[in-house]
């Protein structure tokens, strides 16, 4: 499978840079948008191929950003002037527009559609058969490549006025769509219906993975779209691709909808990921990461021998600044291990400071007081960070003394397991730059921690760019393995949705034995990529086949749910208790906005009949009592019969 990455040729998120006029629900503004090389020159002479989309999020609170009597440039700079609206009453966010139009605002970004890379109505259909993309149901194609799009029939309200705070935040904050998400939820209508004057949020579902599309605010009728109409691939892929929509008309559009355009996406082939230690150039590709984790490991064995191994007493802290000179073999020039090493045993490490008895020092960060401010040094660690030295290494790693951390444990007490705090401190790193890396024994490879939205995984460099671009599913299963018959329908049920979604999928699993060992194995047989939320209980062992992968200690089990968040489906197959627990927090995530309402599949069979029945009766029992939504029903199926899933999934998910 060659590895290739689909971009939409776009700039970066432009800001405001000056506000003119303000009045009521309605300003003028100037928009600065920064531009790359490599965008100058693919639509130099074509600047007319150049389209402004507003930032959804503005869009999903009524607010319209309309670009002004085209572009003006400023050297490396895109100046826009634009007029912004806010078009939907009832959310009431025109009061506090003055704090949120400010300078520095995100506000946007020009994309580049050009005619020669738009898909004819004979090439979407083909697209469409072959799953290399997924559009909505009840689509209409016309000869020359516009299709209709038809939302769902829903729209969404707040679940409680916003107040100034929350409309800063979203508009502002780096997790704002997570809060806005959590307010706005959907409402099930009989029609939509937009009266004069007035605008609506509405969804559909989508599935873009080597395509963008544009939507055409003017060429309908049937509604105008905001600004906001440039759908990407990778980040449109779900049950909940927002359209935004207002009626400019004397009269009430009922069902309104949007014109659109498909347009190939940029393909690159991405240069993987390495460790920066240089490697013979004759060395096979395949066999660099395996050498680059030996000359890690043995590193770490040279630093550490003489000093109690295992031992958090005697952990290890070393600074390398070349790592050149590490693949030549040669030891740091500062290193620490642990307050009780012995003098001399320091001295042979070549360390640059003198910790003598009158200076006790418990932390060996320490010794990153001695870097210079940029010098961009590598921390190698014995054991994951505790606290003082989380601040040590959070301070060295903003004057970018330092630009990457290297531990080989995750824990002295619980394995390669880490806390929640341990956690945490992870996402510290990433939001200052600093790149952490696992020298991990117990898996036999060097692992980079990587985000996926809100939730980091640990992957191995050179599989990075099919984890971030891959379409997620989690499959929840009993530690006991599955009959042949059952692991059969299992392949079948995958083959299924590899058919439907394309060969860009990856499972998630909760990485133990059995059921799902058996999934990861199946999976890794029809070329999909693997996914494991490692958990320490005493029940359950855990494999060793993820290509991305993050480790939970027991008390963090719950904790461990919020990494499923990266999955866009559930599959629960035969299980437990531990199993039933998931369905629990799933189905709840779900009733809280903190995932999307997708399908849920419940797959398996027990003596001759469905495993899961007696667990969709009680959902049964609670809709009717009123305990339980409608939709609990709606987007679950019931199933041991692989082929009864695609025609689900595209019925719940409103595919055509």
């Amino acid at each position: 499978m060659i590895d290739r990455s689909y971009v939409t040729p776009e700039t970066d998120d432009g800001v405001v840079s000056k506000v003119f006029s303000q009045a009521g629900a309605r300003c003028q503004i100037e928009a600065r948008i920064p531009l790359k090389r490599h965008f100058l020159e693919m639509v130099r002479g074509r600047e007319s191929e150049i389209v402004f989309a507003a930032r959804s999020r503005l869009a999903r609170l009524g607010i319209d950003v309309v670009a002004d009597n085209g572009l003006t440039f400023d050297g490396d700079v895109a100046v826009v002037r634009a007029s912004i609206e806010c078009v939907l009453p009832r959310y009431g966010i025109a009061e506090f527009l003055p704090d949120i139009v400010v300078p520095g605002l995100r506000i946007g970004r020009l994309v580049f559609c050009p005619e020669d890379r738009r898909l004819s109505s004979e090439q979407i259909l083909e697209q469409v058969r072959k799953g290399a993309l997924q559009l909505p149901a009840r689509f209409s194609i016309d000869d020359a490549g516009s299709f209709t799009v038809q939302p769902h029939r829903k729209v969404y309200e707040l679940s409680r006025p916003l107040t100034r705070d929350d409309a800063i935040s979203i508009v502002a904050a780096h997790d704002g769509r997570a809060l806005l998400n959590r307010l706005q939820i959907p409402k099930e209508v009989e029609n939509i219906l937009l009266e004069p004057g007035t605008g609506v949020i509405t969804s559909c579902s989508m599935f873009l993975h080597r395509h963008y599309v544009v939507l055409d605010r003017e060429a309908n009728r049937l509604g105008r779209h905001l600004q906001a109409t440039v759908l990407d691939p990778v980040t449109t892929r779900g049950t909940r691709v927002f359209l935004e929509f207002t009626n400019d008309s004397n009269t009430t559009i009922v069902n309104p909808s949007v014109t659109a355009h498909v347009y190939d996406a940029v393909a690159t082939t991405p240069q993987p990921r390495v460790f920066p230690v240089r490697l013979p150039k004759g060395l096979a590709e395949e066999h660099r990461p395996r050498r680059t984790f030996e000359i890690v490991r043995e590193l770490f064995d040279r630093l550490e021998d003489g000093g109690e191994r295992g031992s958090y007493f005697e952990r290890l802290v070393a600074v390398v600044e070349d790592w050149d000179a590490v693949a030549r073999g040669e030891l740091p020039t500062r290193v620490w291990r642990g307050p009780g090493a012995r003098q001399t045993d320091i001295d042979s490490l070549r360390a640059t400071r003198d910790y003598s008895s009158t200076e006790r020092v418990e932390f060996g960060t320490k010794i990153l007081d001695e870097l210079a401010a940029g010098t961009g040094a590598t921390v190698l660690l014995g054991y994951f960070p505790n606290l003082v030295e989380h601040l040590h290494l959070c301070q060295a790693g903003v004057d970018r003394r330092i630009a990457r951390i290297v531990f080989r444990r995750a824990s002295y007490e619980h394995g390669p397991f880490l806390s929640a705090k341990d956690q945490s401190r992870l996402a510290d790193y990433a939001s200052i730059g600093l790149e952490v890396s696992w020298c991990n024994d117990a898996w036999g490879h060097l692992s980079t921690h990587v985000f996926r939205g809100l939730r980091g995984y640990f992957v191995e460099p050179h599989k990075q760019h099919r984890f971030e671009r891959a379409l997620v599913i989690a499959i929840y299963g009993s530690t006991r393995p599955l009959s042949d018959d059952e692991a059969a329908r299992l392949r079948g049920l995958l083959t299924g949705l590899r058919r439907l979604f394309g060969d860009n999928l990856a499972i998630l699993t909760g990485g133990g034995p059995g059921a799902m060992q058996q999934a990861a194995d199946i999976a890794h047989e029809l070329g999909l990529l693997v996914g494991a939320n490692y958990i320490e209980t005493v029940d359950q062992a855990t494999n060793k086949s993820a290509d991305f992968y993050q480790c939970f200690q027991d008390i963090s089990r719950h904790n461990r749910q919020r990494w499923f968040e990266i999955a866009s489906f559930q599959i629960f197959c035969t299980g437990g208790l531990g199993t039933l627990e998931e369905i629990g927090l799933t189905l709840t995530d779900m009733k809280l906005g903190v995932i999307e309402r997708s399908p849920l599949v419940f797959f398996g069979s027990h003596s001759g009949t469905a495993y899961w029945r007696d667990l969709v009766r009680q959902f049964e029992t609670m809709v009717a009592d009123g305990r339980a939504p409608d939709w609990v029903l709606h987007n679950v199926l019931l199933t041991d019969d692989p082929k009864d899933v695609p025609p689900f999934y595209k019925r719940v998910l409103e595919l055509g």
